[in-house]
C-alpha cells in the first residue's frame, strides 16, 4: 500500500508478504485517478494455492483517495460442484486511518450487490453462466496463537506472552497430525548448536521457537513459497527477524551451506501423490531418500539431524555414510518415531 515499508501496520507487512509470493505488488499510488474498483488478474502461481479451477484467480481492489487496497482473492473451487471461493483481505486496521475500513467495507458490499452474471464477468469472463453451488472461504486467519506447550511455554518464558501469528491460505499441517511436535524431543538438545537448519518450515514455527531459545541464525526452508512467507512473518511477529532467513528449496536443492542441527519433520513415505499440492506427499519416500542422501554433506562434524519419519528408516538410509538413533515412537496416522541422526565416516 505504500512504498515506505517502515509506514505499514503490521497487518499491512503480512499482507504485502502474502501478496508478494503470489507475484504481485499492489501499484502504491495513482495520483489523479478518480476512486474505482480494480480487478487484476493473479495467475496460476495464486490459484494453485487457492486450488482454484482453470489456473484463475483474481483479486478485486478498490483504489480510495489514490491508493489501491485489495478487498478480496476470488476465484472458483470444485469439478462436480463449482463454488465461488473467496479470501477477505480487508485488515481492521490500515496506516492510513480507520476511516478506510468503513468505506472499503461499503465498495464490497456494493461490488456483489450487483446479478451474479454481471459480477462473475467483471472479475473473469469464462465464469458468466458457470452455475454456481456455493461459496467457499479461505481467508488468512490473522489472529493464530500457537498452542503447542513446548512453544508457548517458550514464548511466556522469553516474551511474556504468545504473539499471534497469522496463517496464509496454503499453509497447514496437510500430514503432520501428531501428538507430538519435532521441537519436543530436540529443542533443548541442540545448546551446541550455532547454526540451525528447519527443512520444511510450514508456518514458521519451528525456526522461529530455535532461534528464540537458542539466540542462534536459522535458514528455513519449503517446497511451498506461501508458507516461506509464512516463516519471514511468524519471524516478525515474533521478534526474531533478524536471525531467521527464509527461502524456496526443494529439499537441499538451493542449500549449499553445512549446519550443526537440522529439522526435517519429513512427509512420511506414502502412496498417496497429489501434483497440484505445492506442500506435497513424498510419493514413495522420494524426497525423504534424497535428502538423507545429501545429508553428509550439510552436517557440521558434530552435527545432528532431527527426522520425524517412519520408524524404520532403512528403505531410505544411504549404503553408508550417516548413524541413527530413535529418540521416541509414538501412533499418528500410521507408526512414527523421531530419529538422531548423526555422520560416521572419514570426516565425521
Amino acid at each position: 500500500m505504500y512504498e515506505d515499508y517502515s509506514h505499514l501496520t503490521l497487518q499491512e507487512k503480512d499482507l504485502k508478504d502474502f501478496l508478494c509470493t503470489l507475484g504481485f505488488q499492489l501499484p502504491a499510488y495513482s495520483p489523479n485517478l478518480p476512486d474505482e474498483y480494480v480487478i487484476l488478474p493473479l495467475g496460476t502461481a495464486a490459484a494453485s494455492v487457492f486450488k482454484g479451477r482453470n489456473g484463475k484467480a483474481v483479486l478485486l481492489g478498490y483504489r480510495l483517495d489514490e491508493i489501491t487496497y485489495p478487498l478480496s482473492i476470488l476465484f472458483l473451487s470444485g469439478d462436480v460442484e463449482v463454488l465461488l471461493g473467496h479470501s477477505t483481505l480487508l485488515l481492521d486496521a490500515y496506516s492510513t486511518g480507520m476511516h478506510v475500513l468503513p468505506r472499503l467495507q461499503e465498495a464490497i458490499r456494493r461490488f456483489f450487490s450487483q446479478d451474479a452474471n454481471v459480477t462473475l464477468g467483471a472479475l473473469e469472463k469464462s465464469w458468466v453462466n458457470v452455475p454456481l453451488k456455493g461459496q467457499v472461504d479461505c481467508r488468512i486467519a490473522w489472529q493464530m496463537k500457537p498452542t503447542l506447550p513446548i512453544a508457548v511455554d517458550l514464548f511466556v518464558r522469553k516474551k511474556g506472552t504468545v504473539p499471534e501469528i497469522p496463517l496464509f491460505p496454503g499453509v497447514y499441517s496437510y500430514n503432520n497430525p501428531y501428538v507430538e511436535n519435532i521441537l519436543e524431543a530436540s529443542l533443548f538438545e541442540i545448546g551446541f548448536a550455532r547454526t540451525a537448519l528447519v527443512l520444511g518450515t510450514g508456518a514458521g514455527l519451528d525456526a522461529v521457537c530455535i532461534a528464540l531459545q537458542h539466540g542462534i541464525p536459522v535458514d528455513a526452508t519449503d517446497i511451498n513459497p506461501v508458507a516461506v512467507a509464512n516463516t519471514m512473518v511468524a519471524a516478525r511477529r515474533c521478534g526474531v527477524d533478524n536471525l531467521v532467513r527464509a527461502w524456496v528449496s526443494d529439499g537441499f536443492g538451493s542449500i549449499n551451506k553445512k549446519y550443526d542441527a537440522i529439522f526435517f519433520a519429513a512427509p512420511l513415505a506414502t502412496d498417496e501423490a497429489e501434483s497440484s499440492d505445492v506442500n506435497r506427499y513424498d510419493h514413495n519416500g522420494r524426497l525423504l531418500k534424497s535428502v538423507l542422501r545429501a545429508l553428509p554433506a550439510h552436517l557440521n562434524p558434530e552435527g545432528r539431524m532431527y527426522l520425524m519419519s517412519r520408524p524404520d528408516l532403512s528403505p531410505y538410509f544411504p549404503a553408508n555414510g550417516l548413524g541413527s538413533k530413535a529418540l521416541r515412537h509414538f501412533v499418528a496416522k500410521s507408526s512414527v518415531a523421531i530419529h538422531e541422526i548423526w555422520k560416521i565416516g572419514e570426516d565425521a
